[in-house]
């Protein structure tokens, strides 16, 4: 008889009985739903006996609405309007924790964005009492500083809107406190440049030692930008390092116009737009001087083959371990094809002739490669190179892609590869890329 798989944990912490259901109150009815074992701590406690009594049932009620057992919901007790990090509220804390067996997974409190001293307080009390946890971070739009808060975490929770609703109304002693509008108003301005309906923003803290829980945070992040690139980033400098376009014949033109430009430029706004800590791109050509010392000190994205790229043709290239590179004849150019070295085989773009008897190309190919960077163990290097700039656009374009990236992410999740080359389709006729999930190669650490 095999063993019952344990059910994952969540806490979610908040200063007042209203916060978690304003800024968290969807993620609480979904991780619910999900048979997550949830617990709720109320760190203050009104002055007033009477209103800390109604406080306490509206917590209790809202907490019931959102899938909260009565037993799972901690009061701590602290003064309201007084809230301190220090040894005593922390030891505390650990206590009442270990008193009740709660031993998250995961641990959900308010961003220290936030102009209420005791929701500051809170977020650092938070930080203080646990260790080797990943922590997500809410807002209240209340008291929140709009200008610091750096989301990277969004869980949908369309779903759950009606929970979240029927649990604010019952925090009836806070009257107009509550602005339900501005509530899902803010929650909409960050899904919508998600392609994504309801979703609650979350920063992200990852302790020393919390590194092995990242997989738990990607499993509840509906972004699949932030999902990928996250993890691969970890608030580091990205540089991508562009080709030079090389001059090719008159009747041939349409095949080597800057499509890479273009499939750059969408990543450099994707990230401009959804990307809300400071951007870390950094764009330079190959033959800039600071090029090559870059490829062996940052996470790099690498654009274009060999035939346009030296740093491409000169290290990716002979790089061991690679099942394809972008290959090509001299002096003309005029056989530039992808190498598949396990196979020996070669493949081709398709082109075609028009009315007027020109070659035009229908379909490019372009290799797309994540893998650790061989010359800094510690970075990224990913590589974006088709045969012509269709297929080069083509891999860029999945990176910015939230349908490509959530079905990539999807799939390496089933093969359990996170480094791995795959060749992306560039339709040229329909402008539309297909990942070719029967290239995939996983590369050996």
């Amino acid at each position: 008889m095999s063993e019952k798989k344990p059910l994952l944990t969540a806490l979610f912490i908040a200063c007042h009985p209203d916060d978690i259901e304003i800024g968290a109150g969807g993620t609480v009815a979904h991780l619910a739903a999900k048979g997550w074992t949830v617990w709720i701590c109320i760190l203050t406690k009104e002055q007033k006996d009477d209103v800390a009594a109604q406080r306490r049932m509206e917590a209790l009620q809202g907490a019931q609405l959102l899938g909260v057992a009565p037993e799972h919901v901690l009061f701590a007790g602290f003064p309201d309007g007084d809230l301190q990090c220090g040894r005593e509220s922390v030891g505390m804390m650990r206590e009442l924790l270990k008193g009740h067996h709660c031993a998250p997974d995961i641990v959900f409190t308010h961003t220290h964005s936030d102009s209420h001293n005791d929701h500051r307080a809170a977020h650092e009390l938070t930080i203080s009492t646990f260790r080797k946890k990943p922590i997500l971070c809410y807002a209240v739009v209340n008291s929140l500083v709009l200008s610091t808060f750096k989301p990277s975490v969004f869980i949908e929770t369309a779903a759950y809107r009606v929970q979240k609703e029927q649990a604010l109304a019952v925090h009836l002693s806070q009257g107009e406190r509550i602005d339900t509008a501005s509530i899902f108003y803010r929650i909409g301005e960050y899904s919508r440049s998600l392609g994504l309906q309801e979703a609650e923003p979350f920063e992200l803290i990852i302790q020393e030692g919390a590194e092995d829980m990242l997989f738990l945070v990607q499993g509840l992040n509906d972004s699949a930008f932030h999902t990928f690139w996250q993890p691969l980033l970890n608030n580091n400098q990205l540089s991508i390092v562009c080709s030079t376009p090389v001059a090719q014949r008159k009747e041939r033109r349409e095949l080597y116009l800057d499509h890479e430009h273009t499939g750059v430029q969408e990543l450099s706004s994707s990230f401009a737009s959804l990307w809300h800590d400071k951007n870390p791109l950094e764009l330079l050509r190959w033959n800039h001087p600071q090029a090559e010392k870059i490829l062996w000190n940052s996470h790099v994205v690498l654009c274009g083959s060999s035939v346009s790229n030296f740093i491409t043709e000169h290290y990716f290239n002979h790089l061991p371990n690679l099942r394809f590179i972008v290959d090509y004849t001299m002096p003309d150019y005029k056989s530039i094809v992808i190498l598949d070295r396990h196979r020996k085989q070669e493949i081709a773009a398709v082109y075609e002739k028009d009315e007027f008897g020109d070659t035009i190309l229908t379909r490019d190919q372009g290799i797309l490669t994540v893998m650790t960077n061989p010359f800094k163990p510690t970075r990224f290097l990913i590589g974006c190179m088709g045969i012509h700039g269709y297929g080069t656009m083509a891999c860029l374009h999945v990176l910015n892609s939230q349908i490509h990236l959530q079905e990539l992410m999807t799939f390496l999740q089933q093969q359990a590869a996170s480094t791995f080359q795959v060749l992306i389709e560039y339709n040229v006729l329909e402008q539309k890329p297909r990942i070719l999930y029967d290239t995939f190669t996983e590369i050996d650490s």
